[in-house]
């Protein structure tokens, strides 16, 4: 498979023995977390913006889960496939803007999203970028992008899902790895078709393993 050193080996082989990496190695890590905490504490209402796939899905549940519990007014938003299409579009976001969103999150998408960032400033709501998808040349002026591919970043695990990169937000969010939300990130991490190396086969490995337990009515009713 191409693991050439005792160490790489070990770390693929060896999940258990594997650490999460710090979430605040991500660039904008911090800028977002205390932007979501103002909304929380200013009880502003936040909108979790996905995507209809099965990471996109799994990204907005384990954020809408974890701003819930730290007693956020959260609510999200999937567009229409066939209608909406792929991606951020101007009448979602107006549409939020009416509906009295102040802070918009999106998830697994919004990377490439440049007017619809600048439709977002202009409506007065600060605007989160979580991505996974290859970044153009250019980026939507966003108030923050959590993104593990920039061309600064420094994260050491370039090939997150859309999950995964929300799973770190909230891991950020609540000072643990939320270990209850993991088989929800397998799924998307799985169905994504990422890279199962590093992060990623941490996320998938313990992710199965706590799908055994589960007691989400969803996933029984998936395995039945």
């Amino acid at each position: 498979r191409g693991f050439d050193c005792v160490e790489a080996a070990r770390s693929f082989l060896y999940v258990e023995k594997q650490d999460f990496h710090d979430p605040y190695l991500l660039k904008d890590m911090d800028k977002a977390v205390k932007r979501i905490q103002q909304a929380i504490e200013n009880e502003e209402n936040i909108l979790m913006f996905g995507d209809y796939d099965a990471d996109g899905v799994s990204s907005t549940t384990v954020l809408v889960e974890t701003l819930t519990l730290l007693g956020a007014h959260v609510d999200f938003y999937i567009p229409n496939r066939f209608t909406e299409g792929y991606g951020p579009n101007e009448g979602a976001f107006r549409l939020a803007k009416e509906n009295g969103t102040d802070l918009l999150i999106s998830v697994d998408t919004g990377i490439s999203a440049l007017q619809e960032a600048e439709l977002a400033r202009d409506l007065g709501m600060d605007y989160i970028i979580t991505d996974h998808h290859e970044p153009g040349p250019e980026l939507p002026k966003a108030y923050a992008i959590i993104h593990p591919k920039l061309p600064d970043s420094v994260y050491p695990c370039k090939d997150l899902a859309g999950v995964g990169v929300a799973l770190k937000l909230a891991q950020a969010l609540l000072g643990k790895v939320p270990e209850d939300l993991l088989e929800i990130a397998a799924i998307g991490t799985v169905a994504d078709l990422v890279s199962l190396t590093d992060e990623n086969r941490l996320i998938a490995a313990k992710g199965i393993k706590n799908m055994k337990q589960t007691q989400r009515p969803g996933l029984l009713a998936l395995f039945e």
